[in-house]
């Protein structure tokens, strides 16, 4: 589904380079669920921004059934990230001011995504709160609304930037569990973690030290 080839990114700051990836290849199929962890700095969270379409490598190519997503004008780009990728972040990103009904809205593109909706509120136990503001709502609640905003357009892959960071164990539970469901439904989930014991609920792991795929924790 996406295949990474001989990915590299460097940052700069004036005179100084800092390469968060280097040469990075690997192939992730239908229905994985892939956790990356390591070190912060280790370049996980651009190994995910790049999967995504969000950071352009500085070389290499991301293949999405083929083809290569930079390679595509802006808005081909645009128009994969919208079809295939959903995106979830550890800081929720809701709208304030919206309910949980309306952020949820902000991921529907087509009329069948939003009748979908009640369906995921009642799956994750937030039907009750559905007219409820961020301000009023839990930590976990949060995280479960962004869940539902970042797959309810039936997304192919679930991109996942430490989502259990702010949650305590129960609350990780839950979310982890709803991921489960949506890679059992099809779905690919990548999932960026500082917590080694995130691996034990995947079937597949990546571990990055200094931009590089850890030989000491090979890709399975």
């Amino acid at each position: 589904m996406i295949e990474l080839k001989n990915i590299s990114k460097v940052y700069k700051k004036g005179s100084v380079a800092f390469t968060a990836l280097e040469d990075i290849s690997l192939e992730l199929r239908k229905r994985d669920f892939c956790t990356v962890i390591g070190p912060s700095g280790s370049g996980k969270s651009t190994l995910l921004y790049i999967i995504g379409g969000l950071i352009h490598p500085d070389s290499g190519a991301v293949l999405y059934n083929g083809s290569d997503i930079y390679r595509l004008h802006e808005g081909g780009l645009n128009l994969f990230r919208r079809e295939h990728i959903g995106f979830m972040f550890q800081q929720f990103y809701l709208m304030p001011y919206l309910t949980v009904i309306d952020n949820i809205r902000l991921g529907c593109h087509e009329r069948k995504h939003a009748e979908r909706i009640y369906y995921y509120l009642q799956k994750c136990s937030l039907a009750d709160l559905k007219n409820k503001y961020p301000s009023e709502l839990s930590v976990g609640e949060k995280q479960r609304t962004a869940f539902i905003r970042a797959i309810v357009a039936e997304p192919e892959i679930l991109l996942a930037d430490e989502p259990t960071g702010n949650l305590d164990p129960g609350n990780s539970e839950i979310l982890l569990s709803l991921i489960k469901d949506f890679q059992s439904e099809g779905g690919t989930t990548i999932l960026v973690t500082h917590d080694p014991g995130m691996s034990e609920f995947a079937n597949r792991k990546i571990m990055l030290e200094k931009g590089k795929i850890s030989p000491l924790a090979p890709l399975i």
